[in-house]
């Protein structure tokens, strides 16, 4: 029989079970693993698995029937550590070879860390009162109507506030042109600063056909760092003069075209609307400082089996999202510049802050007694799947049935949505 394992708690939260196996258990376990792995060897004038044992063992790899016979050994080894010691686990068991003879385990679990929340009720987020002035509603409506501007061509100089297309190309200080300058019917309305300081302002009183020359320097912060500071004679031939007009904010336009019964009326929609975006950002920046002030008041001992899972889980959700991209991590890495070392640090940082914030938030939520009821639920639920088609609901809707996994998540997430909405309400 298995001899009694050693049992060591960590006060964070990390057991360690070290198993010696006695040899009947081992070579039971052996006959079992050599049984599995010899129908994977073929031997001459042997159906698999019908070869003497002799034969076999020196075909297979000892290691790898070392292993197979642990594999076969856990099972039930894990339940009575789990049933006898009353381990609730939060990660998969690590399992480690101590030694071969005897066969001796180490099986680490680990179980929710201990944690401290200290100066929680302390913990005030201000709120800013959205101000949003007539100047600001001038802004947002100019931008709406400029979506139903008309540009007409018209037979003059070019003035301010004018849609100018043209064409043109750069020559460096030798006269030598610049190929990724060379540009055709690039259309700009004067006065918009879209292009480098200077340029609008040399088009002002062109014409449709007329040709231009002028050298401009290139700022300093300038995307394309070759040009950054370098002197270009700009040659340029404008092709088309539009006089751009924007309609005026009319009972009668905002009726016809915005579905509103008077430009009053529309001013104060933009104004409510406007309203509402900024209360919405700062409900985003109070959530955010609170889930800050949150890690930051969170006191946990994190063991080192739970810091590399969730590295592990960042790594992999990093890789994933890098694949969408059609890059991979090694691609990402030559990319920033980053030394494998560096991002090692960088993975156990952000590891350590999302548990401590993770187990932080599930303190609280005990702690405040943070309920979702079944009702609040169905209607969460039914809130989720109503979106979508009947056929995509038919698809979706098991998975949210009481206790299946995305129902917890959730429930886990409207658990969170009430305990914020409690924290920032105080």
């Amino acid at each position: 029989m298995m001899h009694p394992p050693k049992i060591e708690r960590e006060k964070n939260g990390r057991i360690e079970c070290t198993v010696e196996f006695s040899k009947e258990e081992v070579k039971a376990a052996e006959e079992k693993a050599l049984a599995a792995l010899s129908e994977q060897v073929k031997i001459q004038g042997f159906r698999p698995g019908k070869a003497p044992r002799e034969m076999l063992l020196g075909k297979i790899n000892p290691d790898d029937l070392t292993e197979e016979t642990i594999h076969r050994l856990l099972p039930e080894t894990m339940e009575s550590l789990v049933k006898e010691q009353k381990i609730q686990t939060i990660i998969s068991p690590k399992v480690a070879l101590k030694k071969r003879d005897p066969l001796t385990l180490s099986i680490i679990f680990v179980e929710r860390p201990t944690v401290t929340i200290k100066g929680i009720d302390k913990i005030k987020i201000d709120k800013k009162t959205p101000k949003v002035e007539e100047k600001d509603v001038d802004r947002m409506a100019e931008f709406i109507l400029r979506k139903h501007e008309t540009a007409t061509e018209v037979d003059r100089g070019a003035q301010e506030k004018d849609c100018v297309t043209m064409n043109f190309w750069g020559a460096d200080s030798e006269g030598k042109e610049i190929a990724p300058i060379r540009t055709q019917g690039h259309a700009v309305v004067l006065g918009s600063r879209s292009l480098i300081p200077g340029f609008e302002e040399a088009l002002l009183g062109a014409k449709k056909g007329e040709e231009k020359a002028f050298t401009l320097t290139f700022p300093k912060d300038y995307h394309a760092k070759e040009l950054s500071e370098k002197p270009v004679t700009f040659h340029v031939t404008v092709t088309k003069v539009e006089e751009v007009k924007i309609p005026e904010l009319t009972d009668a336009f905002v009726k016809e075209h915005l579905h509103v019964e008077s430009a009053g009326a529309f001013r104060k929609e933009l104004q409510s609307s406007m309203v509402a975006q900024e209360e919405h950002l700062d409900h985003q920046r109070r959530e955010q400082e609170l889930m800050t002030a949150i890690g930051k008041a969170a006191v946990v001992n994190l063991p080192k089996e739970l810091i590399e899972e969730e590295e592990r889980s960042i790594l992999s959700d990093m890789e994933e999202q890098l694949k969408r991209q059609g890059k991979s991590l090694q691609d990402w890495m030559e990319m920033t510049k980053k030394k494998p070392e560096d991002v090692k640090k960088e993975l156990e940082e952000r590891a350590r802050e999302r548990l401590t914030l993770r187990l932080g938030i599930r303190e609280l939520l005990e702690v405040k007694q943070i309920i979702v009821s079944d009702d609040e639920m169905r209607e969460a639920v039914s809130g989720l799947l109503s979106p979508l088609s009947e056929k995509e609901r038919v698809e979706v809707e098991p998975a949210y049935a009481k206790g299946e996994q995305a129902y917890d998540q959730l429930k886990w997430q409207k658990r969170v949505e009430k305990l914020f909405e409690q924290m920032l309400a105080a």
